[in-house]
Formats: structure tokens, C-alpha cells, sequence
């Protein structure tokens, strides 16, 4: 005579199983961003000038900051957050500049270094988020 199986779900278990999975990716694909960000930050191929003593290769308008002081390459970091309905990673700064380099000013071109690692690289930020998530 067959018995009854019963199967249960616990969907608060399961939840937080996937919070856990998806945050973990996330902290995967910034790790990544973080680090293309602040590779991108080479000589430029801009105007040379001397600055407190050393000469100095400036970007061109259109590429990412050359490195003078390494301040802003410095201060790239990521950061995951969690709420009960997302997941949300971000890369940036706090240097004030920061923003006057991405997005460019009425006085100086932009100079972009974080939507570029964001636009150009979405497979490998796809995979790596993959990657996170089944560690």
C-alpha cells in the first residue's frame, strides 16, 4: 500500500538563500568593476605640463583621468547593499572631482572611467556576478 508523500517548501528559507546567492554575486561583479576602473587610469594623451616639480601626461578629453597624485584611483571602491525587494552594488568615489571628471564640466571635457568599465564590459560583469553567486 503506497503512502502519502508530502513535499514542503519553506519559502523564508528559500529567500534567504537567494538574497544570500544574489548578494554574493553582486559582490563579485563590483569587486571586478572596481578593479577595471582603476586600471583604466593610465598615462594620457593629453598636454604635458610640469606640476609640483614633475612633468605630468594629462587625458584627453574622452579618456579616463591620467594618474597625477593617485588620489582618485585611490579612492575607487565598491559597496553592495541589500533591501527587502533588491540588491544594489555600486563603484565610485567620494573624491569631489570625481563627478566634474565623469561627467565633464562647462570648463573642461569629460573624462570618463566609470560608465566605460560598466558599458564595455557587461558579459564579463555577467559572469563574474555568476561566478559569486555559486560561491
Amino acid at each position: 500500500m503506497a503512502k502519502d508523500v508530502e513535499i514542503k517548501i519553506d519559502l523564508g528559507a528559500s529567500v534567504n538563500w537567494l538574497r544570500q546567492k544574489t548578494t554574493s554575486g553582486m559582490e563579485y561583479a563590483t569587486v571586478f568593476i572596481e578593479g577595471v576602473v582603476k586600471r583604466s587610469f593610465q598615462p594620457g594623451h593629453g598636454r604635458t605640463y610640469i606640476r609640483h616639480g614633475k612633468e605630468h601626461k594629462a587625458s584627453a578629453p574622452g579618456e579616463p583621468p591620467a594618474v597625477d597624485t593617485g588620489r582618485l584611483r585611490s579612492s575607487i571602491t565598491h559597496a553592495v547593499e541589500t533591501t527587502d525587494n533588491e540588491v544594489i552594488g555600486y563603484v565610485g568615489s567620494n573624491v569631489e572631482y570625481a563627478k566634474d571628471l565623469e561627467l565633464g564640466t562647462e570648463r573642461v571635457a569629460e573624462r570618463p572611467f566609470l560608465r566605460p568599465a560598466l558599458f564595455n564590459n557587461q558579459a564579463e560583469i555577467a559572469k563574474k556576478f555568476i561566478e559569486g553567486a555559486k560561491r
